[in-house]
């Protein structure tokens, strides 16, 4: 009787464990999207490369943009991505390489967050981010600011969950970012 009380409090924590794990990727938004020659774009190369840089991935009907701090390119679709277009999430998505490792990682590794501040919850409307200085990221309008070399919490304004994020993967070899949920 008691081991069975013990299994079951054991499956208890281990789902609440795997819930808490899930709930860092923000699953309702597709996610899908992979560029290679990362190293073409002054923005996108600088975030991947420089520890505490930050770049922002948008897309309008002719192609991606690609912006940071201080400059902003953009890059027109090729003929396959005009007729398959990749998914950005809610808004786009803010891509850089932390300061520090997370917990648990001995380097620090590329990270991908939804360009959608979680305030647009409250309307049907995103609202996006914006850059600032030293990592972090500003909302306008629920006057929040996000730590991104810290998984995207709230480093100042009111209490509110960390930004959405997804899963990310950058090979610097082959030049190839990939984001993905």
């Amino acid at each position: 009787m008691r081991t069975n009380i013990l299994h079951l409090l054991t499956a208890c924590v281990l789902l609440l464990a795997c819930t808490e794990a899930e709930h860092l990727y923000y699953t309702g938004a597709r996610a899908s999207f992979s560029y290679t020659a990362t190293n073409t774009i002054p923005e996108l190369n600088s975030a991947l490369g420089s520890m505490g840089e930050f770049c922002t991935i948008r897309m309008d009907a002719k192609g991606f943009i690609f912006t940071n701090l201080r400059t902003s390119t953009t890059r027109p679709f090729t003929a396959i991505e005009t007729r398959v277009r990749p998914g950005l999430g809610l808004s786009g998505f803010i891509v850089g390489l932390p300061n520090m490792p997370e917990m648990g990682a001995d380097v620090p590794r590329v990270v991908a967050f939804d360009l959608a501040c979680p305030c647009y919850d409250d309307f049907d409307t995103t609202h996006n981010l914006r850059l600032q200085n030293g990592g972090r990221a500003t909302c306008d309008r629920c006057q929040r600011t996000y730590d991104l070399n810290n998984r995207g919490i709230v480093a100042e304004g009111p209490a509110g969950r960390s930004l959405y994020r997804y899963r990310a993967n950058y090979n610097p070899l082959g030049y190839t970012l990939t984001v993905n949920n």
